[in-house]
């Protein structure tokens, strides 16, 4: 065919086209290997739903749990995962109960840990490598069912081997900086310079608690405790009382009884001593709350997800099986799952922001609503149960009310010197205000003004007086709803607390002054109207979903850009 038809074969060189080679064109490129990045995780000692506190997180690095940063590859299995989990924190090599990564909520302090669910195929490199933002946001290994040992460990411990170690002054001693911290307190060394024994590191902790009651020193040396009233030597009571106060809290929820009438359930102390007194701060307030849960007992509440609020008030209503003093478990009507704590804060936070919306009236501080109907139907009551429960049980606090109403909470009287105009939020009363500001005859409103309670000179100089008048009528008409609030927050002894520690509840029921927002706040308040499930369009704004919020990420560690980008959105 080549020699019949020269000019067809040749046609590439007549036009000076140049013949492809086959061979380049099955040459494949080397894949490009993952860049591994840095993470930092945080092993807590058990399964908890916030992160910890300064004092707690000294004990953790004491006993070789806390922070670790690892090195974490794209393409990393689970198992691997797991191999560095176990070299960078050896006591999680006996863990046979399972454990779970969580991340904690935007802010600053101690704040709430979600739960990030694993893949088909467990935690992966890619997984995780999204959840920390790569690298940029803690993550926290919780052990699901058993507790880590929060003993010392000694100072050879591998956990010490990479940390920092310094030399103690009085007894000579290296030791790694944590331990070095309490060390130089209860040291005991007399002479460093005449003696060269070592001396072993000394905790103010259970295991030696006694030995130091019982041990004999002079009478000036030593002083009571404030909280336990124990004599202690001078030089470590200071270290004593710091931890003596989280001690009790731990300890007081073994000795605490869990009774229930038909008014209110709260924990009767057998050791005498006041239910709140142990309380120091907010933490140990929800700690104390936390331990009055009844765990053995379940209160199960089997709800659908259509019309949530009105169907989950009845609900809690109609259980007659459990009350709420036990530990609250969830069940969706139609879907499958257990309720290990995220069912519960999902029930609950939709509960909170329902009762919020349905009860109360308001912008950002509200009061409740006056209705009679709600009043005689138990709604507020129950409102009150579920703010208790929330609280003890790791969902979100209630904290949208005036603080006139917090403090009736708080002592069951209305402090009418502290009530102005502008705590006043029903519409009806507002626009009252208008009418009698604005007028200049009065006698067009007097059945109104008579029904609030005035009973003075109408004219336009009683204004002032017509305007008080209908301030206390407005608030003093609501006080109902507020006293069968207090009546459901009897539940764990929560009204109590309140009575006893009013400035240091304040934050949980009113809200303070605006927090700077970050990039988990914003998503959390973004509610956009998705496309419906399963659709093609709906998959790609789920893309863009994550896309803003990566985007939202970044600029939050870059500066304060956050903020101008809320207000935008505002």
């Amino acid at each position: 065919m080549a020699r019949a038809f020269p000019s067809m074969f040749r046609r590439h060189a007549i036009c000076g086209k140049k013949r492809i080679n086959v061979a380049s064109r099955t040459h494949t490129k080397t894949a490009k290997a993952f860049k591994p990045y840095d993470l930092n995780v945080y092993l807590l000692d058990k399964n908890s739903e916030t992160t910890p506190s300064p004092a707690h997180e000294l004990k953790l690095v004491q006993a070789g749990l806390g922070k670790r940063t690892i090195s974490i590859a794209m393409d990393m299995t689970h198992s691997e995962f797991s191999s560095i989990l176990y070299e960078a924190f050896p006591k999680m090599e006996g863990l046979s109960g399972g454990w779970m990564l969580y991340k904690a909520t935007g802010g600053c302090g101690i704040r709430r840990l979600n739960v990030i669910p694993p893949d088909s195929e467990g935690y992966t490199g890619s997984q995780i490598k999204s959840a920390s933002a790569s690298g940029k946001t803690m993550l926290y290994v919780i052990p699901l069912q058993e507790e880590l040992d929060l003993n010392p460990l000694p100072n050879d411990a591998r956990e010490f081997r990479k940390m920092p170690k310094a030399t103690c002054q009085m007894c000579n001693k290296s030791m790694p900086l944590q331990v070095l911290a309490l060390h130089i307190q209860v040291c005991k060394s007399k002479d460093s310079t005449s003696s060269n024994e070592e001396t072993e590191v000394q905790f103010i902790s259970e295991s030696n608690l006694d030995e130091m009651k019982q041990e004999n020193f002079p009478s000036e040396s030593v002083l009571p405790c404030p909280i336990c009233q124990v004599k202690f030597p001078v030089d470590s009571l200071e270290l004593h009382a710091s931890l003596c106060g989280e001690q009790n809290l731990l300890e007081s929820p073994d000795h605490s009884t869990f009774m229930h009438n038909g008014d209110s359930c709260f924990a009767d102390d057998t050791t005498g001593k006041s239910s709140s007194g142990q309380v120091l701060c907010l933490e140990d307030l929800l700690e104390l709350l936390a331990g009055r849960v009844n765990a053995e007992n379940q209160f199960l509440i089997c709800v659908s997800r259509d019309n949530l609020l009105e169907r989950g008030l009845k609900q809690w209503q109609r259980q007659k099986k459990g009350n709420p003093a036990n530990q609250l478990k969830i069940t969706f009507i139609g879907e499958a799952g257990v309720d290990s704590g995220a069912l519960r804060k999902e029930f609950l936070t939709e509960m909170i922001s329902g009762i919020e919306k349905r009860l109360f009236l308001g912008q950002r501080a509200k009061s409740p609503q006056y209705s009679n109907s709600d009043l005689d139907n138990g709604l507020f009551r129950t409102a009150g149960e579920i703010f208790a429960v929330s609280l003890a049980q790791g969902g979100p606090a209630p904290c949208f009310m005036r603080e006139w109403c917090y403090i009736y909470l708080t002592t069951g009287e209305v402090d009418v010197t502290r009530i102005c105009k502008d705590d006043v939020d029903d519409v009806e009363y507002s626009l009252l205000f208008a009418k009698v500001e604005e007028a200049t005859d009065l006698t067009d409103f007097t059945d109104e003004i008579i029904s609030c309670g005035y009973t003075g000179a109408l004219n336009v100089e009683q204004k002032d007086a017509i305007i008080r008048a209908i301030v206390l009528h407005a608030t003093f008409r609501v006080t109902p709803m507020l006293g069968e609030l207090r009546k459901g927050l009897q539940l764990y002894g929560l009204l109590d607390i309140l009575k006893e520690h009013p400035s240091l509840c304040k934050s949980l029921f009113v809200p303070g002054e605006d927090c700077t927002p970050d990039a988990d706040y914003i998503l959390s308040n973004v509610a956009p109207e998705m496309s419906e499930r399963g659709t093609s369009r709906a998959s790609e704004e789920s893309k863009i979903i994550n896309y803003f919020q990566d985007f939202l990420q970044e600029i939050e560690c870059g500066g304060g850009l956050c903020i101008v980008l809320y207000c935008t959105l505002l």
